[in-house]
C-alpha cells in the first residue's frame, strides 16, 4: 500500500508543481480532479493509509532531503485536504 501511495503522492506533485510548458495547467487539474473523485471513493483504511503516506513523505522530505523540497513538503502535507480526504 505504501507504494501505490507514494504512486500517487508523486503524480500529483508532477501535476501540481511542473511548470506550464511542461504541463498543461488545465489538464493537470483535471488530472487532479480526477483523481479526488477516485480517491474519495476509497475506504476508510486506504484514505488513511493515504494520509499517514502523505505525512511520511512530508517528514522525509523536510528532515531528508531539506531546503530545496521545502515547497514540495508543504504541498504533500497538504494534500489530503486538497484531494477531499
Amino acid at each position: 500500500m505504501k507504494s501505490l501511495c507514494k504512486a500517487i503522492i508523486w503524480s500529483a506533485c508532477f501535476l501540481e508543481l511542473s511548470e506550464d510548458d511542461v504541463v498543461d495547467p488545465d489538464s493537470a487539474v483535471k488530472a487532479l480532479e480526477g483523481m479526488a473523485a477516485t480517491l474519495q471513493g476509497a475506504t476508510k483504511e486506504e484514505k488513511e493509509a493515504f494520509v499517514a503516506a502523505c505525512a511520511a513523505e512530508a517528514d522525509h522530505l523536510e528532515k531528508e532531503v531539506g531546503q530545496p523540497y521545502l515547497k514540495t513538503a508543504v504541498f504533500v502535507r497538504g494534500l489530503p485536504e486538497a484531494l477531499g480526504l
